[in-house]
């Protein structure tokens, strides 16, 4: 495996931004869902995926909402920090407040073209090992096909190979593709390679390393992992199947507007997703609020 290792496996647990209407984040929310995510989670990312909201926050915001979600995680799990950015010196300046804080490694978005075309594989390796000369943590390589590149499965394994270059966090949900990425980048020990909600299961079946995601859905899949672990494979896939109901069936909402809405009925009040964005009907809260209340998302 590459230089800097990531020693994590399981469930990562993506945080989602408690956004005030004049785009900061309330603080008090954002320590109560870590606090709900640790007693379950192998690590947590901080403004790391698209899920998370970051862009809605300007620098000196996201950079705070960094300083305040390390500052409650208190080292009691391995952090990654999101420093996507479309420059080298952007990823930078966020890779040293990460490394201020005591991550573990940054997460960089595979980026297009500067005037948004997709790179071809070529570019797209060389704009990582260029990064990987100067930033000061190792990188987890972010694979989001709505925000960012989207490459073919050889150009990640490609990129697997680049010293510092330590995980991936790819965002498909492509069968064929996880099987071909988790034996030609983590079962090989080149990286870690994480995948989401859909296919968790899958992923740890395949020799891939876990999933990131956010809460609550983080609750569900501490339990897969674990019964995974265990060998229950018949318990795992019936927590697994839980995620056909949410947010599957109700998937063309959005996965963060339905994450927070849930966490509200958890106990944890996330506000709402930036706009635009969708308001959930009053029969679909209603139907959130009744899964959160079954046996799959309990503490196990």
């Amino acid at each position: 495996m590459a230089a800097g290792s990531l020693e994590i496996s399981g469930v990562i647990g993506a945080c989602l931004t408690p956004l005030t209407a004049d785009g900061g984040f309330v603080e008090a929310a954002l320590r109560a869902q870590i606090e709900f995510m640790l007693a379950d989670v192998d690590a947590i990312s901080i403004a790391a995926v698209e899920a998370s909201e970051y862009r809605l926050l300007d620098p000196d915001r996201r950079r705070a909402l960094i300083r305040v979600a390390a500052q409650a995680v208190a080292g009691r799990c391995p952090t990654i920090v999101g420093a996507s950015a479309p420059t080298h010196r952007g990823v930078v300046e966020l890779a040293e407040v990460a490394t201020e804080v005591g991550a573990a490694a940054v997460q960089v978005l595979m980026p297009h073209r500067p005037w948004g075309a997709q790179p071809e594989g070529p570019e797209l390796v060389e704009w990582f090992a260029g990064l990987a000369e100067v930033c000061p943590l190792p990188i987890v390589a972010y694979h989001h096909p709505l925000a960012g590149a989207d490459p073919v499965p050889a150009v990640l394994a490609d990129l697997s190979k680049i010293d510092r270059v330590v995980g991936f966090k790819d965002s498909s949900r492509d069968f064929t593709r996880i099987g071909w990425l988790a034996a030609n980048i983590d079962r090989p020990g080149h990286a870690r390679y994480f995948t989401t909600i859909q296919p968790l299961l899958t992923t740890l079946l395949l020799g891939g390393a876990g999933a990131m995601m956010p809460p609550p859905a983080t609750r569900i899949s501490a339990r897969i992992v674990a019964a995974f672990r265990s060998g229950d494979l018949a318990a795992a896939a019936e927590f697994q199947r839980a995620f056909a109901s949410f947010p599957g069936k109700w998937s063309r909402y959005g996965l963060t507007p339905l994450m927070k809405r849930a966490m509200f009925h958890c106990g944890v009040d996330l506000g709402v997703s930036g706009t635009p964005g969708p308001e959930l009907p009053a029969d679909l809260d209603a139907a959130i609020a009744d899964f959160v209340r079954r046996d799959v998302l309990q503490r196990s």
